[in-house]
């Protein structure tokens, strides 16, 4: 019928029915949007610039770090005073004045013999090197190594150039000599004001976690005392005993290598071969058989400290592997130099008390009481 409506056009099979789906992703040309709040970044500025004040106050840091070691150290002095009824004030100059009287008397017995002795040493070290070189065997393995040794530049001062020497690095001994006063300041400081800024560093926690805190450092307090006080008995005796050997032996500049021995002696592990291998080179000068009886004896006293010495100085409380002894020194070397190597040791040594009070409930129970059966085992 012409009259008749037409029919729609309807799609006559399923190709001709519209791609699009509700359910299809979206176009490529639609990018995703990433919202982050300002917050973000603030909190990413605020941890680059707490980065870089760090790095920038490493030093500074690691001077206020030792500070706490020696206050630690010396706060069980304090306590013993202030139990006779004397006042903290008068307990904490007591020890201060102590310690200017060890250090004074130190000072004025030993670096008047020491500059005798490196100015001696000075004069004599060119033929006293020809002397070493010509004791070496030609084709033993440590030759070459002994070669370089003694044709170090700082080897080579004369007795007449040491003052000019001294002068021309003096500025790094006033350095030093600064830092090592602000070092003993702190730590009196840290003694007189201590107690009073970890208490109102501690009010800004909660209740129990200001019990594991002062739990901690209750606990790693005994450890950082017993290192500090056993690594001072120890250099003592070693330089004590070196210096005994080395008179004994004839050996010369007994009195530079017994302080080598009882500064290095701070470095376990690599501080030993530190100072016994100038002993050796100088002990060569006076006969191979000395050499070798000072090889003998600083084994026989490095056999000595380790096995006797210190575990009845220190106790249990820095039980440490020699692996980890050795990996500790290393990095907190290649951080800090030598301050970084001594300062690490009682931070390594404290890890167990930092697992059993905080780290129990992110490693379990079972590692860490395992942990506490195997040190158990090591120190029995």
């Amino acid at each position: 019928m012409a009259g008749a409506m037409a029919e729609p056009n309807l799609p006559q099979n399923s190709s001709q029915i519209s791609s699009k789906s509700p359910t299809e992703p979206p176009p490529a040309e639609v990018l995703a949007r990433l919202d982050l709040p300002w917050t973000t970044f603030l909190k990413v500025a605020a941890a680059l610039i707490i980065a870089w004040s760090i790095y920038q106050l490493w030093s500074l840091l690691l001077l206020v770090f030792l500070a706490m070691l020696l206050a630690v150290t010396l706060q069980p002095f304090v306590n013993r005073l202030e139990a006779r009824k004397i006042p903290r004030w008068a307990s904490i100059l007591t020890i201060a004045v102590l310690m200017l009287v060890l250090l004074g008397a130190f000072f004025a017995v030993i670096i008047p013999s020491l500059v005798t002795q490196m100015s001696g040493l000075a004069d004599n070290f060119p033929a006293m090197r020809e002397d070493i070189l010509k004791r070496i065997p030609e084709n033993a393995f440590y030759r070459p190594m002994s070669q370089n040794f003694l044709a170090h530049p700082g080897l080579s001062v004369k007795a007449a150039e040491l003052p000019k020497h001294l002068l021309s690095v003096g500025g790094l001994a006033i350095g030093g000599v600064a830092e090592f006063a602000l070092f003993l300041v702190m730590s009196l400081y840290l003694l007189v004001d201590g107690p009073r800024a970890y208490d109102w560093f501690l009010a800004f926690f909660t209740h129990r976690t200001q019990i594991k805190l002062r739990k901690s450092a209750n606990e790693i307090s005994k450890v950082i005392a017993a290192y500090v006080a056993g690594q001072l008995i120890t250099s003592v005796l070693v330089l004590i005993y070196a210096f005994a050997v080395l008179t004994l032996l004839h050996v010369p500049a007994a009195l530079i290598l017994a302080c080598l021995a009882g500064i290095f002696d701070i470095l376990p592990i690599i501080g030993f071969f530190m100072s016994t291998i100038p002993a050796i080179l100088l002990a060569i000068t006076v006969s191979p058989a000395v050499a070798l009886a000072v090889v003998g004896l600083y084994l026989a006293y490095h056999a000595l400290e380790n096995y006797f010495i210190v575990p009845k100085v220190y106790g249990n409380r820095l039980k440490l592997s020699t692996l980890a002894v050795l990996l500790a020194l290393l990095i907190g070397g290649i951080l800090a130099g030598i301050p970084g190597a001594i300062a690490v040791l009682p931070v390594v040594a404290s890890y167990p008390i930092i697992e059993k009070i905080w780290l129990r409930k992110y490693l379990g129970t079972e590692v860490v009481e395992t942990h506490v059966e195997q040190q158990k085992e090591a120190e029995s």
